[in-house]
């Protein structure tokens, strides 16, 4: 049912009539994260303090570049025996708009524009080009 054209390690045929390449040991290497394995390794080596703020909560856990295929691994495992997602416990906020000035329960402010309506729209500008019409008449009776 699905094709292995998007997956890694598909190249198509260079030429045509020629059978393309589709390398699963490619794709493994990038489902267990060899990708990110090389990219701690190399940024271990030579950036110790960016290493150290990337991968924070790895450090925290104890997982190393050799780790990592163990963990995703542990996870597909965990997933195989339960594969039904648990919803995260929802939190209750509530927020109230007064104007744009949305204020939320846990204490967070935010600014949203109201939709306004074709015909509020179009008054709006006509609003502003009377205005700015009534401007320049002002200007023009000055001089």
């Amino acid at each position: 049912p699905h094709t292995n054209k998007k997956f890694p390690g598909f190249k198509p045929a260079e030429e045509k009539g020629q059978d393309s390449e589709y390398d699963a040991e490619a794709h493994k290497e990038k489902i267990f994260g060899g990708h990110v394995k090389e990219y701690m390794e190399m940024l271990a080596e030579e950036d110790p303090t960016k290493y150290e703020a990337h991968f924070s909560k790895f450090i925290a856990e104890d997982i190393d570049a050799d780790k990592l295929e163990e963990m995703y691994t542990e996870a597909h495992e965990k997933i195989r025996e339960s594969p039904e997602a648990t919803p995260g416990e929802k939190k209750d906020i509530t927020h109230a708009r007064e104007e744009d000035q949305i204020t939320s329960s846990d204490g967070t402010e935010h600014v949203r524009s109201k939709k306004i309506t074709l015909e509020q729209r179009r008054a709006k500008v006509a609003e502003k080009i009377a205005a700015a019409q009534a401007k320049l008449m002002e200007e023009d009776d000055d001089e």
